[in-house]
Order: structure tokens, then sequence, then C-alpha cells
């Protein structure tokens, strides 16, 4: 039962040719215990059923549905979502992830003043393989400037966006990384809930809205945009990577010279499970 005093939260979902997943994504919106929330979808001009499968959408929160004639990109779609959303607090889904029930709620717990956003810990689903992501309790600004500390998507309030600046169109790709910098930057430090709320599908050969190739050239022109904030070890460390990234070979040599002493234990248990 919704209390009077339960602010909306605007749930932003962009999405292009995925009507066989977002569909589950919305459901996993519908089955939050939160009472007071909205969905906004917006379909970057689908050219599969896509636009007639969430047509069929019904729950217990309303579904605002809005279509691009040509497709914009994530980015895009994410701040017209934004526009269009009339909750104080905002969140985001990505089309073929998954929401724990209790997601919303407990991140909403969790926002206090002093933090810029909320997120939590995540599941990475790896094909038949899947490791739980277990981030950091406060991300401060100087620890984005290593790399996206925080995940895909947050809880975190609409007029922050707003005053941040909004998703970065120009870039071809990390404009939540990017986002999440300004975020901390003018707002205080990303709060972590140690718990697994959110299931995202990390296999890099789903199709998506960024493409593969637009993934690192984003990466690029987000570690371009931000350098002039960065340390020596910051940039050091970004470059590799972005070595990684672009499927290059790195050595075990390389690993201990690129990473800062903070983060060794995380690269040698990436270079190990992936």
């Amino acid at each position: 039962m919704r209390a009077q005093s339960d602010p909306t939260v605007s749930v932003i979902i962009p999405t292009r040719n995925r009507a066989d997943s977002v569909l589950n994504a919305v459901e996993s919106v519908f089955r939050q215990t939160y009472p007071a929330i909205e969905i906004i979808v917006v379909d970057d001009a689908s050219d599969d059923s896509t636009k007639e499968a969430l047509a069929t959408l019904s729950g217990p929160f309303p579904v605002k549905i809005l279509r691009n004639n040509t497709p914009r990109g994530a980015a895009a779609s994410r701040n017209i979502a934004i526009e269009h959303a009339n909750g104080s607090f905002i969140s985001g889904l990505d089309d073929d992830d998954l929401w724990d029930p209790e997601r919303i709620r407990v991140l909403y717990e969790h926002f206090k003043a002093g933090f810029s956003a909320v997120t939590s810990y995540d599941r990475m689903i790896y094909g038949k393989k899947s490791r739980v992501w277990k981030k950091k309790r406060e991300i401060a600004f100087e620890d984005l400037l290593y790399y996206n500390m925080a995940g895909n998507q947050l809880l975190t309030k609409k007029e922050y966006i707003i005053e941040a600046g909004g998703y970065d169109e120009s870039l071809p790709a990390a404009q939540d990384y990017d986002l999440w910098i300004r975020l901390t930057e003018r707002f205080g430090p990303i709060r972590t809930v140690p718990r697994v709320l959110q299931s995202v599908n990390a296999e890099e050969e789903r199709d998506r809205i960024t493409t593969s190739e637009n993934k690192v050239r984003g990466y690029r022109a987000c570690l371009e945009k931000h350098r002039h904030k960065m340390n020596t070890s910051q940039i050091r460390y970004q470059r590799y990577r972005l070595k990684l990234a672009e499927g290059h070979k790195a050595g075990w040599l390389e690993l201990f010279r690129s990473a800062p002493l903070s983060l060794l234990k995380k690269e040698i248990t990436r270079k190990l499970f992936l």
C-alpha cells in the first residue's frame, strides 16, 4: 500500500529490437515492492516486433511508451524518457537486465543527503557463468576517474541529472559512466547497498543499441573528456583498460605496472575469470 509520503520513482528503459527481452525487463519492474513507480519505455525505432510487444504491457504501475521515428541511440532515448518523467527520482534499467523485487525500495531507503546516488551489488551473467560484482561501499569522484565502479544503473534525483546536464549524446558510448562522474563531482559520492539487486546480461555477442565498436570509441571519448581531472595513475589504468577493450592482450607484467595497488586483486580476478 502506498504511503502518501512515497515519492514517485520513474523507471526509464530504452530499447531497440529487443521484443524477446524487454517484456521480461518490464515484468521485473512490475514485481517491485516499492509502491510508487511509473515506467517509461523509449522504443528507439525498432524494426522487429518490439512495438507490438510493448503494446501488450499491463501491470500494477503505469507504463508510458514513447517511440523514436529514427534511431537516436541510448543516450538520447534516456534523455527523452527523463523529459517525460513525473517522478522526483529516476532509475534506469537496460532492456535485457532484470531487477530483484526489492531493488527500488531498498535503494530509496538508502538514499540520503550528501550522496549523489545509490547503487547495489550486481549479478553479472556471462552465458552459463555468473559472478557477483561487489562494489565499494562509497564510490567517490576520485574512484570513478579510474573506471566505472558504479555499474550501468543507479537511483538518483531527477533534479541532479538535469543539473548535471543529462546524458551526453555526443558520446558513442559510456554515457552512463560520464554522467556518474559529473554527478559525483557535483553532488557527492555514490552509496552502494551490499545486496545483489540486479542481474546484468554481460554477454558481448548480444545485439545492443550501443555496438562493440562504439563502446570502445565511447570510452576513449569519455577518457579524453575527463582527462584533465585525472592523475597519472588514473590515466595509466584507463589506457590499460582501453587496450583490453580493443581486444589486445596484456601480460602479467603490464597488469602489475598499470593497475594501482587498490585494484590489483580485481584485475587479477578478472584475468583469471575471463
